[in-house]
């Protein structure tokens, strides 16, 4: 009998657990070992990625964003394929798309932010609010532009050969938070304090522009002509590099284009995740590693756990949240190229959330790099029949004490800020 009693207890127990018991309201419910199974566990993005039916590009980098296989996209009407990289910390990505000659893309708006380089061919991109005037934003290759935040735009090639265009969007963070494409493309508020169909928005001449006196040289434009030949000015992220900071269309993106000279490489930082780099000129190198790995993983024999992407034109590097990531120029040529997409917040709108800061770098400085990087590199160069053309270490640390001596270390540490800053020149 006590068998009998001890078996059922045990049965009856098995029984319960197999519904599971909600403590709180101490009801029984069934709870299906498939349960987990019932839920598509990517995330709303992912999601939409695959019902958009195009090539998604992963990784670290793309060699050659020119050169990506496009397939017919039902949204936009013409050839794309989306690219979602390691560092971009599922927060920007980018968008390639081809408007073969004599076409245009469909008419869209949409509630997130994105930033347009012109690859290749030549053409316009009509832009209008709800019920405004179309007002056409006149390209080519290497021009940037930012349509307004939910304004209408549809891009028109106007060129004799096909017309490649890639934009930096902030795309996976809005689809994660509302899940619903409805929403997101199909919103009916129009931004007016950013754009209000304004005839002269996109004239570069209108431009707002400031000197690099204590920070970068920065533009308020809406429409740079031309990124490969725009006028730099001193940035002091290595030796002789320059850069333009600039604040497209009122958003609240990030963007600056920057050179540095045949021989000599930047200095090694680290920011947060979403800074898409694109090379505009030039070839040479890129190296990444995790913070972990401290600031001289060569010399503590961690380096076979640094990255090294090779660039050219056209090349796409996203550095992952946090990770140093040191550029070199290997060419024959000044490398230029052009960082779009800082997800949130800029020189201009800033933000109160630290998790999106792009804006306060970690420099690894000259006086604490890894011997390991500058042989690297002296190596690399001499097989390419080139030579170093940095100043001796010791000269640099030099130009390091000096260039702290001009900042308030109580106000803002030196390592934030650039040193070897040359006198500040006028903006034409």
């Amino acid at each position: 009998m006590k068998t009998s009693r001890q078996t059922y207890l045990f049965f009856a127990t098995a029984l319960l657990f197999s519904f599971g018991w909600d403590m709180g309201l101490g009801q029984v419910r069934w709870r299906p070992t498939s349960e987990r199974d019932a839920f598509d566990r990517r995330s709303p993005y992912r999601q939409w990625l695959a019902q958009e039916g195009i090539p998604v590009y992963e990784g670290h980098a793309i060699p050659d964003l020119k050169k990506l296989e496009l397939k017919p996209s039902k949204r936009l009407g013409v050839p794309a394929a989306y690219v979602f990289l390691e560092g971009t910390g599922a927060i920007v990505d980018a968008l390639v798309w081809e408007v073969p000659v004599g076409q245009a893309t469909h008419p869209e708006r949409h509630i997130f932010e994105e930033q347009v380089l012109v690859l290749s061919g030549e053409g316009e991109t009509l832009v209008w609010q709800s019920n405004g005037k179309k007002q056409p934003v006149v390209w080519r290759k290497g021009s940037v532009f930012a349509p307004p935040l939910n304004a209408w735009h549809q891009h028109v090639n106007k060129g004799k050969e096909a017309a490649k265009l890639v934009a930096i969007t902030g795309a996976p963070l809005l689809f994660d938070i509302f899940r619903d494409p409805d929403f997101i493309y199909d919103h009916n508020h129009d931004f007016g304090k950013r754009y209000s169909g304004q005839t002269n928005y996109f004239d570069p001449e209108i431009s707002k522009d400031y000197p690099p006196a204590d920070d970068h040289a920065l533009s308020i434009v809406n429409l740079v002509r031309n990124a490969f030949t725009v006028e730099l000015f001193s940035s002091g992220q290595g030796v002789g590099d320059q850069c333009r900071h600039y604040v497209l269309s009122d958003n609240s993106m990030g963007a600056h284009i920057e050179e540095f000279p045949v021989g000599t490489y930047e200095r090694a930082h680290r920011h947060g995740a979403g800074a898409s780099v694109i090379l505009l000129d030039g070839t040479g190198y890129t190296i990444m590693w995790p913070k972990e790995l401290g600031t001289r993983p060569y010399a503590e024999g961690k380096g076979d756990k640094v990255l090294k992407l090779d660039w050219q034109e056209g090349s796409l590097i996203v550095p992952p949240d946090q990770w140093y990531h040191q550029h070199f120029n290997t060419g024959k040529t000044m490398a230029r190229f052009i960082k779009l997409g800082t997800p949130i917040g800029n020189r201009v709108y800033r933000v109160t959330s630290k998790i999106f800061d792009n804006q306060s770098g970690h420099l690894i400085k000259y006086a604490d790099e890894d011997p390991g990087i500058r042989e690297m590199f002296a190596d690399k160069l001499k097989k390419n029949g080139a030579s170093l053309q940095m100043p001796a270490v010791a000269e640099l640390v030099e130009m390091e004490r000096e260039a702290e001596k001009l900042f308030d270390p109580d106000k803002v540490p030196t390592s934030q800020w650039p040193p070897l800053r040359i006198p500040t020149q006028k903006l034409n």
